[in-house]
């Protein structure tokens, strides 16, 4: 677990850094780029604690049990209720981006519904042809990837 050096910053340098801070995170551009900043500014177990507590924000938001999280999650009560908390009481930062992941998520599972009804409209296809085989392997792509939402 990370500690925090108990010398304190003098709170206007603190808030300084603060600003910079989110002005950096605001100006990255791609997720190649996010991605390596966010590996080289956190360890390996930061990185795993807020992971884990977006997903907490998500479960709770749609409705899952702190039984059911506390079992998928492996994370203690305590930081449950803490997130939820923070859902509940917090300044809107968590609930604002939960609710940009599922509204992704929605249609994510609307253009994979749109497509699988085109592909089911779509003539059949010459067993063991080229076009069979694309046809298929579409078809279990589009399966993978709704397993893999309704998992989460």
């Amino acid at each position: 677990m990370s500690k925090i050096s108990r010398r304190l910053l003098d709170k206007e340098l603190e808030n300084r850094i603060f600003e910079i801070f989110l002005k950096t995170i605001v100006d990255i551009k791609t997720s190649i780029d996010a991605r390596n900043f966010i590996k080289d500014i956190l360890s390996p177990a930061e990185r795993v604690m807020i992971m884990k507590r977006l997903a907490i924000a998500v479960l709770l938001t749609k409705g899952k049990t702190y039984e059911y999280i506390d079992h998928t999650l492996k994370v203690s009560r305590a930081t449950i209720m803490s997130v939820s908390l923070w859902l509940k009481h917090g300044k809107g930062g968590y609930g604002k981006v939960v609710d940009n992941i599922l509204k992704a998520r929605n249609r994510e599972a609307l253009l994979d519904k749109v497509e699988e009804i085109l592909l089911r409209l779509s003539p059949p296809k010459r067993f063991g042809s080229p076009e069979f085989e694309k046809k298929r392997q579409k078809g279990k792509e589009l399966f993978r990837s709704r397993l893999k939402r309704e998992k989460f």
